[in-house]
């Protein structure tokens, strides 16, 4: 019962800061369009939301290197690493419909689009990498070792490495404190409680595809 009701309080909040992104929120001059500013709302809670999961990934993939090798925290990893790379790419979707308003076009091959873009190639292959390997063992600790190699390379690649070149981002532009609100108070948390729904939602089924195969294995 606790669960149904802090869940049903977590979707109005999230409910609501849409809304209030939506319905209330203001235009943020030194745009092209003050308007389409409430997509940064959006934009920015995703891409915190994927470095999160590859996070989580990450910490399954030591666990699973360092504490007994254990097919579930294989499991954990592999469906953290599949958010994240969901959330890069609604990031990226995102990012892409304020460039085509801002820039005048899509994609501009500016430094942050490059960096998502080789972000989205990197989880790419994490997946190819899974699904070219048939041993399960095997599979699983190479797919932790790579992991570790796309944990590092999600924060560096999407916040680090930008920093320190010239782009299109915006760096100057004004934001109402009101945006603030939105991302932090309203948004964020919001997409954060979604991620750990599924995150809990595949979980449970990867755990019960588990225990069958164990199953048909005795």
């Amino acid at each position: 019962m606790k669960s149904v009701l802090a869940n049903s309080i977590l979707f109005l909040w999230f409910a609501a800061g849409l809304g209030y992104v939506f319905l209330i929120l203001p235009p943020a001059y030194g745009f092209q369009v003050p308007e389409l500013a409430r997509m940064v709302s959006l934009h920015l809670p995703n891409a915190f939301v994927a470095v999160i999961a590859a996070f989580v990934a990450g910490w399954f993939a030591v666990r699973y290197l360092t504490k007994g090798r254990q097919p579930i925290d294989d499991v954990k990893s592999a469906v953290a690493a599949s958010l994240a790379a969901l959330f890069c790419f609604l990031t990226t979707i995102t990012g892409s419909v304020f460039a085509q308003v801002q820039w005048g076009s899509y994609w501009n091959w500016d430094p942050k689009q490059i960096s998502i873009f080789l972000l989205l190639l990197i989880y790419g292959a994490y997946f190819v990498l899974r699904a070219g390997i048939e041993d399960t063992e095997k599979r699983a600790s190479v797919s932790a070792v790579y992991m570790l190699f796309a944990t590092v390379m999600t924060p560096l690649l999407g916040y680090i490495l930008p920093k320190f070149m010239q782009g299109l981002h915006p760096k100057d532009a004004q934001f109402d404190p009101s945006y603030r609100m939105a991302i932090y108070g309203g948004i964020l948390p919001g997409l954060i409680w979604v991620m750990v729904r599924m995150y809990r939602l595949a979980v449970r089924v990867e755990a019960v595809r588990l225990r069958r195969e164990a199953l048909e294995t005795v």
